[in-house]
């Protein structure tokens, strides 16, 4: 691989980095939740076992846990999914709440469920940015393509 498109923090070794945006993180609920109160949202009110994630090891549980300020274990369900797909149909069948990306709220994905989404507060994020090898002699072929990218990301915000 020349270049990859991934989610940071992202532990690699040998690399440059170059951060091109935020993916802000949203509280993702069955419209009808018995799990919480969106108006009303407060972590510490959430019964236990009531945030699903998807499994051990999987950086977007990673970025969630750390972005969303997930401190309380208890609150964390045991039963965990293996994808992105399988999370939003257990949020979608209400077995509990998660948080998902912007990336993901935006994508087809929710289409057609009766699930629910409330923005997380500005400091609720994960970074998206491009990952490539140090000895690389493209590093400025690959600059360029992220400056591209953050600013067709900044058009498609405005």
């Amino acid at each position: 691989l020349d270049i990859i498109l991934i989610a940071l923090p992202y532990e690699l070794r040998n690399v440059t980095d170059m951060p091109l945006f935020d993916d802000r993180f949203y509280l993702a609920h069955h419209q009808r939740s018995s799990f919480v109160d969106p108006a009303k949202f407060n972590m510490n009110t959430l019964p236990s076992d009531s945030i699903l994630l998807l499994e051990d090891g999987h950086c977007l549980r990673d970025h969630a846990l750390s972005a969303c300020n997930i401190k309380n274990a208890d609150k964390v369900s045991s039963i965990t999914a293996t994808s992105l797909l399988t999370l939003v149909q257990m949020v979608d069948a209400d077995l509990g709440i998660t948080y998902l990306p912007e990336m993901a709220v935006n994508s087809p994905l929710l289409k057609n469920t009766k699930i629910k989404t409330v923005a997380m507060d500005a400091s609720s994020y994960r970074q998206i940015g491009l990952v490539w090898r140090k000895a690389s002699t493209r590093h400025d072929e690959f600059r360029m393509l992220g400056d591209f990218i953050r600013t067709h990301y900044q058009s498609e915000q405005s």
